[in-house]
């Protein structure tokens, strides 16, 4: 059970809220995965309705470079963004098919 926080870093505005983005995502598939994701993203503070592709192989929330930072504090895993990604991408749909 890993949580994971990329280093994508692409400057945006999103809504309201211009910053720096990275990605936040479990490596677990299917529900043991969201539970995790979800859990870790209160504990961020983040809004679970924030969630991207919820339920899916790609599901994650997108984070500031701040939250990013506190993310890394709580435990996260720093990974690269692109490869790394892919890779936990690929095999949470071999184990789930979507």
């Amino acid at each position: 059970m890993t949580i994971y926080i990329d280093d994508m870093r692409l400057p945006a505005t999103v809504g309201p809220v211009e910053g720096v983005w990275s990605h936040l995502l479990s490596d677990l598939p299917g529900e043991e995965g969201h539970a995790e994701l979800l859990d870790f993203a209160r504990r961020l503070g983040l809004e679970t309705r924030w969630i991207q592709n919820e339920g899916t192989a790609t599901e994650h929330f997108d984070v500031t470079e701040p939250t990013r930072q506190r993310a890394l504090a709580l435990g996260a895993t720093p990974i690269r963004y692109g490869r790394e990604v892919a890779r936990i991408t690929m095999a949470k749909r071999a184990v789930s098919g979507r």
